[in-house]
């Protein structure tokens, strides 16, 4: 995987960090009392909620896009990788065909619209290989919404052609360490191990 390093000049950048870290203490401690369900992360998704309404601290322009690809910053990562957050930057017409995550996810909105599709593998399959899946709803991702995974959960998300997006990714185990998930294709009636995503930038 390609890694880099942002150094943070930004004048909110020790505000930001700071607020970061209450956030991500605040969702360890539900997993910790509450476990890992849908209800616990429900509760999270509300502390990243709270936190995306500190607009001031995450301005477009400390999250540049260099070029036509989308980019994630990492904004907080324990010793251990759990407790991964990320700043996800999506271009115009972004898509990622449905995969699932292998640990819990939660997304929340900050600026731009995704939609997200969610689905159920109908072949009683796990692994690698022949699948088939139903879609089984539908949400949107924006300013004040989010939505909650567990680590089975398949989802597929898009964007619109119109703007960029900006929205909280957070994971149980950083993005970097989930060597396990599976990409499908609905055309090919199959799916197969995902790939990392390399274009992860590290804030510091």
């Amino acid at each position: 995987m390609t890694q880099a390093v942002q150094q943070m000049q930004s004048p909110v950048a020790e505000t930001r960090k700071t607020a970061v870290a209450d956030a991500v203490a605040k969702v360890r401690q539900i997993e910790q009392s509450r476990g890992v369900n849908r209800e616990a992360l429900v509760e999270i998704k509300a502390v990243l909620l709270d936190l995306a309404q500190r607009k001031d601290l995450f301005p477009l322009e400390d999250f540049p896009l260099p070029d036509e690809k989308g980019l994630i910053y990492r904004l907080s990562e324990d010793a251990d990788n759990r407790f991964a957050l990320y700043m996800s930057c999506g271009v115009p017409g972004k898509k990622v065909p449905p995969h699932n995550h292998t640990t819990w996810a939660v997304i929340v909105g900050l600026d731009g619209n995704e939609e997200n599709y969610f689905y159920e593998r109908t072949d009683g399959g796990t692994g690698p290989g022949p699948a088939t899946l139903r879609q089984i709803r539908h949400e949107q991702v924006r300013d004040g919404t989010g939505v909650t995974l567990m680590p089975e959960d398949i989802h597929h998300i898009e964007t619109g052609n119109e703007q960029r997006t900006l929205h909280f990714h957070m994971y149980g185990l950083s993005l970097e360490h989930l060597d396990s998930r599976v990409m499908y294709d609905l055309d090919a009636g199959s799916c197969r191990p995902m790939s990392a995503n390399p274009n992860i930038v590290y804030m510091q």
